[in-house]
Parts: structure tokens; C-alpha cells; sequence
């Protein structure tokens, strides 16, 4: 699917840079490959190697984002793994908790029913933190006090350890025996879930599947991976389809990504998938979308929100090739994209 242009393109840039501009990085194969990290989608997702409390990946980044944009997704989602049922429909709200001190304490998502008859607090676990034992029971109380109804506090971890320390890490023994406890609804999305989730009759529950190997590369989490790839793409909206298939790949571990790039490459070892082919054209995309950026950022051209949407929203090879190449000489950025 990919031309010839490409390698101009990396003439064309090199050329430029002779003259002073900053080096573009290099590759045998394709200049957009450089790295795995390069399939990171170009907006929402930030992605990030270290997963912490201060500095989200891309596997919480991926999780908030869905389940903002899909609250519903969050429904069939607790309904499916922790057998419970969320009365009502659910609507976004401020995550914000304002307390007296005046401190502000933010969860990752915070729903709250259309008739205001509960609210939901949500957050994304990846590793134990023990400013949580603080912060979840504070963000309940306050909750409660605001809406004057009770609620709940649904915790999302791959972890199985990070779940045990979920339901215990809320609760406060005083000196002289007062208690204070929070025991949230944990959603555990380990490997042994995965199954459950790879519904075809609820194709979009597929991304979760691969969520549960989000930290992964072996054959259990390639073959995960593959099938949660296969029922998406039976979603009949190809922007959704396209959306999630680049949430997996900005989310999956750099070896398991290199793993498909390498099957999809060498057909004569492995049989490619229908799965696997859309996800490895997914990543060429990406990686193509990026190299654009760094061509225009590099050349210190403004590109505007329109235009990285424009980038962030095309997968198709033959427009991205022409792009690249307008992005070496262009001398503004409607000329990059002009039609």
C-alpha cells in the first residue's frame, strides 16, 4: 500500500538538512519505523513508558478516553466482570472535589445519573498508591455530600495485586478505635477475563480484551491481541473501528508491537490474519502521520488543530505519501493538505 515516495521524501529531507535544519531520524526499512513508539495515535493518547501516579501511560490515558466518550462502555463493562448492575444512564461530569481546606482532590471520571438519582466515580489503576487510602474515601464523602444520594467508586487495574490493594487500601483504624472505610467495586481486567470480553455480539468490549495484556508480548497475549482485533473489525463504523484498532496499538508493550510488524512482514513463516494486516496498516498510518509532524515541526511550520485532525483521521497510504512529500517543500500548511 505504500509507494516509492517515501524514500524521496527522506532525500528531499536529508538535502535540507545538510543546510543546518535538525536531523530526522533513519531506518532501512521505512523512516516512519523507527521505533515502536511511533504508533502512539496523534491525539487523545499520551503515551508514556513509565506507568505511575504522576505521569500516566498510555494504558490509562486509552481507558479515561473511551470510557468518557462510551459510558455506556462502562455499564456492560462492570455488568460483564464485577456482576454488577449501574441503575440509569450515565452523564460526564466534573471530576473535581472541592473540599474546605480548600484542597482539590480529581479521580479519572465521575458520572452521574440524568435523574441525579447516583453518581459514579472512576479510576484507572495501573500500580498501587498510597495517597488513594486518603483520597478515595475523601472523594466519596464529598460526593455524597454534594449530591446528598450515595454512590460508587469503580476501580479499573490489569493488576491482580493492585486489586487486592484496592479493596483493603480505603480504610482507617484511629488511635483510640474509630474506623473510616471506602471498599470500592474493583473491575479486574486480568488475562483470564479476556474471554468474556471477546463477545460478538459486543464487538466494542474487544478493546478491553486487549487491555488485559496492555503489559504482555507473549503468545497468549499476541493471540488476545489478534482475536480483540478480529471482532472489532466487525464493527460496522469504520471511524470506530479505526479509533480502537490505534487505542491497542498506542497501549500494547513495544515487543508484542514489533512481534506484528515482524509477522506481517515475513508472511512465508506465519500466515497473516485479516486482524494483524489491519492493525500493521494501522501502525504504517501512524507512523507515516508522525513523520509529517516531525517534517513540519522541523521546518517550524504552525500546524493548526484542523490540520492535525485532518492528519490524525487518514490511513490512507497514498494521501499520506502525498503529504509527506508537499511536507518537505511546502511553504505553508494549507499547501500540505490542500485537495
Amino acid at each position: 500500500m505504500w509507494s516509492s515516495s517515501m524514500r524521496r521524501v527522506r532525500a528531499a529531507t536529508t538535502r535540507r538538512l545538510r543546510v543546518g535544519e535538525p536531523r530526522l531520524a533513519s531506518r532501512t526499512v521505512r523512516p516512519w519505523l523507527s521505533s515502536p513508539r511511533h504508533i502512539v495515535p496523534l491525539a487523545p493518547v499520551a503515551r508514556s513508558s513509565v506507568h505511575s501516579a504522576t505521569m500516566p501511560g498510555a494504558p490509562h490515558e486509552t481507558m479515561v478516553v473511551l470510557l468518557r466518550e462510551h459510558p455506556e462502555w462502562l455499564r456492560a463493562l462492570v455488568e460483564v466482570i464485577a456482576h454488577r448492575v449501574l441503575p440509569g444512564k450515565l452523564t460526564l461530569a466534573d471530576t473535581t472535589v472541592r473540599v474546605v481546606d480548600p484542597a482539590e482532590v480529581r479521580l479519572d471520571l465521575k458520572f452521574v445519573a440524568e435523574d441525579g438519582s447516583f453518581w459514579v466515580l472512576v479510576e484507572v489503576q495501573l500500580a498501587e498508591d498510597s495517597d488513594k487510602a486518603r483520597k478515595w474515601p475523601l472523594a466519596v464523602a464529598a460526593n455524597w455530600n454534594q449530591h446528598g444520594v450515595p454512590g460508587d467508586l469503580i476501580v479499573i487495574t490489569a493488576d491482580r495485586a493492585v486489586a487486592t490493594w484496592a479493596h483493603a487500601v480505603g480504610a482507617m483504624l484511629g488511635p483510640s478505635g474509630t474506623t473510616l472505610g471506602v471498599k470500592p467495586v474493583v473491575v479486574q481486567l486480568t488475562g483470564n477475563v479476556a474471554e468474556l470480553l471477546l463477545d460478538p455480539a459486543r464487538p466494542e468490549l474487544a478493546f478491553f480484551a486487549a487491555w488485559t495484556v496492555h503489559d504482555r508480548y507473549g503468545d497468549e497475549a499476541q493471540a488476545i491481541v489478534e482475536r480483540a482485533a478480529g471482532v472489532i473489525l466487525t464493527i460496522e463504523d469504520e471511524s470506530l473501528r479505526s479509533a480502537l484498532l490505534r487505542y491497542i496499538l498506542g497501549m500494547l508493550h513495544e515487543k508484542l508491537t514489533e512481534r506484528i510488524r515482524e509477522i506481517v512482514m515475513n508472511p512465508q513463516n506465519i500466515p497473516v490474519s485479516p486482524a494483524f494486516q489491519r492493525l500493521s496498516d494501522e501502525l504504517e498510518a501512524r507512523g507515516a502521520q508522525r513523520m509529517i509532524l516531525k517534517i513540519l515541526t522541523t521546518r517550524k511550520l504552525p500546524v493548526t488543530d484542523v490540520a492535525r485532525e485532518r492528519l490524525a483521521a487518514c490511513t490512507d497510504g497514498d494521501v499520506l505519501d502525498r503529504w509527506a512529500e508537499r511536507a518537505v517543500t511546502a511553504a505553508t500548511i494549507d499547501e500540505v493538505f490542500a485537495d
